[in-house]
């Protein structure tokens, strides 16, 4: 009687919701009965572990088959089909024969039993599992590419409809003869993600409190309800799609017009806000947390004394009047804790009145402006940024050479591997085994320099498009200024500022994080 093992092995996830094993369990057991000489004495299982992308020799249950073998505990290996034991040509195959060699029969309940009594069959296992590693990484490429040629293409691949977006059916056929639906703006929503947009950007709004606002109106979200959170805002401002752009896995498209809803400017500078305002930076913040409060200058002003924050409060006198009555005088200041607290470790003032520095940053502000307005047009208009990205194009066609090379050099240990198969040579086939690894790592390595000398290139792409944003804003901030609202101003100032430091007798100095001789010079590139 031999004693048979049997190895059952799902790859992916959904294999394994699927649960995929029952259906090989079921067909090997059917196999086996239909041996009377053999009996099933153990079921092994993989679930979600990849045949291509794990080498056998790193697979728990092909090493514990193996320890088994070695100890002489079985007769025969069963599995569904061959590419259950990996889909690694240079390495499957091998691991076949050692158990062969061990006195191990490997069977599978398509393919029968692996031999490798002549050069013949050793040629035929190994076409066998090049050709199942093939098409196991052709099909893998055939859905990537299918689906990134359908975003490329600006085609809706599927999922939830993003909010401002509706689908609609244009005339478009499938190759099945099926009506396909394009997705096509909705302008009620579109016009609610521009307000969102703006109110993060301009008006220095957080995601929860975009979101409390569009309940407290009654807007639904796609899903029709009424509950917007600030996870859904976020993810909202997160999708490129709203410049054009479509999205799916690691695929983008460029940008569509006909998709656009908001401008990239927009886009940039609200994803800009909400980083650049998050908690976890700490003192990093670049933005404040409120933007409703009285005060204009808050989480960039300072004592010039000690470097202290300023710290904002409202001070509220009463005075009795001739008449009896009493009036509140309501004066908003600036503090500088540190003179309050340890008075000689500060020179500066304890208290400074609040207005009479706003508006004199403010003031500050408006010159800064003016000079801006007075700028030529025509120069302003004509903005140009050319970044030298040669060492990024000279690093990606070294390493896109040595790719090729790599490649070739597989090629041709491949084509070695089947003439020692088959005989044609006298080189042995576990000596190209070895040196296999070594081709792959290269190429490997030479993929990943040109993945990143790209990443460097659209690094230094977004550096150009930053920087002539940023003379875009300024152009803009210096038009809307004096008109804005308040919390307008105050995103304005934030963004344009970097310190107000405050000294005793209201000397005040205003860092701002770009001046009017960058800005010309920027301009002029």
């Amino acid at each position: 009687m031999k004693r048979v093992i049997c190895l059952y092995r799902v790859s992916t996830i959904g294999q394994v919701d699927h649960d995929d094993i029952p259906m090989q369990k079921t067909a090997c057991r059917e196999y086996a009965a239909a041996h009377p000489d053999w009996k099933i004495i153990d079921d092994i299982s993989e679930k979600g572990v990849s045949g291509y992308k794990v080498s056998t020799n790193a697979r728990d249950a092909i090493i514990e088959i193996k320890r088994r073998a070695m100890l002489h505990e079985f007769d025969v290996l069963l599995v569904f089909m061959f590419d259950r034991l990996g889909r690694r040509e240079d390495e499957t195959p091998f691991v076949v024969q050692w158990f062969v060699q061990q006195g191990i029969e490997v069977w599978s309940t398509k393919e029968g039993e692996q031999r490798f009594d002549n050069h013949v069959d050793k040629l035929l296992n190994y076409i066998r599992f090049w050709q199942a590693s093939g098409e196991s990484e052709k099909t893998s490429i055939r859905v990537k590419t299918r689906l990134a040629q359908m975003t490329q293409d600006g085609q809706y691949t599927g999922g939830l409809v993003p909010y401002g977006y509706r689908l609609e059916y244009l005339g478009r056929i499938n190759k099945k003869n099926q009506p396909v639906h394009d997705l096509v703006i909705d302008e009620e929503e579109a016009a609610v993600v521009r307000e969102i947009f703006r109110l993060l950007a301009d008006e220095g709004y957080g995601t929860v409190r975009a979101a409390n606002l569009l309940n407290e109106r009654g807007i639904k979200t796609k899903r029709g309800t009424s509950l917007w959170r600030g996870t859904s805002i976020r993810a909202l401002i997160d999708n490129p799609i709203y410049i054009g752009i479509m999205r799916s896995n690691s695929a983008k498209s460029e940008p569509f017009e006909k998709y656009r809803i908001i401008d990239d400017e927009l886009y940039e500078r609200c994803l800009d806000t909400v980083k650049g305002r998050a908690p976890s930076l700490g003192s990093e913040m670049r933005f404040p947390q409120q933007t409703k409060s009285d005060n204009l200058l808050a989480g960039f002003i300072y004592c010039a004394h000690c470097g202290n924050r300023l710290a904002f409060y409202p001070n509220v006198t009463r005075r009795k009047l001739a008449d009896g009555n009493t009036r509140e005088y309501r004066r908003n200041m600036y503090r500088c804790y540190r003179k309050t607290n340890a008075p000689t470790t500060c020179d500066g003032m304890n208290v400074y009145n609040a207005d009479v520095v706003i508006n004199t940053v403010v003031k500050v502000v408006q010159e800064f402006f003016q000079h801006i307005k007075t700028t030529p047009s025509e120069e302003l208009l004509n903005v140009s940024f050319q970044r030298n990205i040669s060492i990024y194009q000279v690093a990606f066609k070294q390493a896109e050479t040595d790719f090729q090379q790599a490649h070739r050099e597989i090629t041709a240990l491949e084509e070695q591997t089947i003439k020692a198969l088959t005989g044609e040579n006298s080189i042995d086939v576990s000596i190209i085994n070895t040196m296999m690894p070594k081709y792959r790592e290269k190429r490997d390595a030479a993929q990943r320099r040109m993945k990143e000398a790209k990443a460097d290139m659209e690094k230094e792409e977004a550096t150009n498009r930053e920087a002539v944003m940023q003379v875009s804003n300024v152009i803009k901030w210096a038009d809307i200024f004096d008109e804005a609202n308040k919390e307008t101003r105050h995103m304005i100032l934030a963004r344009l500022i970097n310190r107000v430091e405050v000294g005793a007798g209201y000397k005040i100095m205003v860092k701002f994080k770009i001046t009017y001789e960058q800005f010309l010079g920027i301009a002029a590139c």
